[in-house]
């Protein structure tokens, strides 16, 4: 059977950065169909969107979250479409993207002998806005700040229980149900644990990349980073194996602290190291070295928003960002 592609775009409020998200799935060198469901944008984004008229599917999505948006979507492909590829209104991608993202899963479902439930990508950062966003990049480019999630800076192909902007097969999404539109955030890794519980296996592979624009707030930043450590504890409640131990170092760092009897030497190792990534992962081009102390500052940010996150995620239920809009 051959491949059919649909781009999935959730949109709210995004009209400084949709044109160009639009126009890069428009251009692609393979083919492909582009639906954009909105959640009720208030600023020019659907006066942008309907110059398009019908080179895209323009949905109104009355959930307004993601989630909702893409379960939308899979109830209203075109027909024959195989695969859908997972991407935002402020991020957008190379003309050859969807080709090369295509070739190279034939080649490992070939290589492997059976259909994968999704491949994923690299995500880069857009053009930064200012220091702060240099400083952000620079934090979650460093090991004290990437994980293994969407940030990763991994190299070539690899199984993952994580991949990012993802090109899903639709049979995989529709054994498991789509979405869970519980989740506000973390939709995509609580999707990813129950098509590895289904059987299904999930990769990513660096061959191509979906670049977009990180906050250029710190204000912004905390709030993503504490919206991230909550909806993780919804989804290790839900699906403990996707505890990572590295997300809870920042809170083992703070019971040694109280644990060892010469506890001085924890948080003096935390903020050498702290200085370490600013000094080996700033741009200098762009943060004239303010990144030396700025990425610590982001850094500190991340892992205390995100801790605290963790313990806020086991007294209540969620809400709808207020980082992006």
């Amino acid at each position: 059977m051959a491949v059919r592609v649909c781009a999935v775009v959730p949109v709210l409020n995004e009209e400084a950065e949709i044109t160009r998200c639009i126009d890069s799935l428009l251009s692609q060198t393979m083919k492909i169909d582009v639906m954009v469901l909105d959640g009720g944008s208030t600023d020019k984004t659907l006066e942008i969107l309907s110059k398009y008229g019908k080179k895209i599917i323009l949905l109104d999505n009355p959930g307004k979250r993601v989630s909702n948006a893409r379960n939308l979507a899979l109830e209203n492909l075109p027909k024959g479409t195989t695969h859908c590829f997972e991407i935002i209104g402020h991020s957008w991608v190379d003309e050859d993207h969807v080709e090369t993202r295509v070739k190279d899963m034939l080649e490992l479902e070939s290589k492997l002998g059976k259909k994968v439930g999704a491949i994923g990508c690299r995500t880069e950062a857009g053009e930064y806005t200012g220091w702060v966003s240099s400083w952000i990049e620079g934090a979650l480019a460093s090991p004290l700040g990437s994980g293994g999630g969407q940030f990763k800076r991994f190299v070539g192909r690899e199984k993952t229980k994580v991949p990012a902007f993802c090109l899903h097969n639709v049979k995989a999404l529709k054994a498991v149900g789509g979405w869970d539109e519980r989740f506000i955030t973390s939709q995509d890794s609580d999707l990813s644990m129950r098509l590895l519980a289904a059987g299904w296996e999930l990769w990513r592979s660096d061959v191509s990349r979906v670049y977009m624009h990180k906050r250029s707030s710190l204000d912004k930043w905390w709030k993503m980073s504490h919206r991230y450590g909550f909806w993780r504890t919804k989804v290790i409640l839900k699906h403990p194996t996707r505890a990572d131990p590295r997300e809870f170092l920042p809170l083992i760092g703070l019971v040694l602290i109280f644990a060892l009897h010469n506890w001085w030497w924890a948080p003096l190792a935390y903020f050498v190291a702290l200085l370490l990534m600013g000094i080996v992962y700033d741009d200098n081009k762009v943060s004239n070295f303010s990144g030396i102390y700025g990425i610590p500052l982001c850094l500190i940010i991340l892992h205390t928003a995100f801790t605290i996150g963790l313990f806020d995620g086991l007294t209540r239920s969620g809400k709808a960002p207020s980082d992006r809009t």
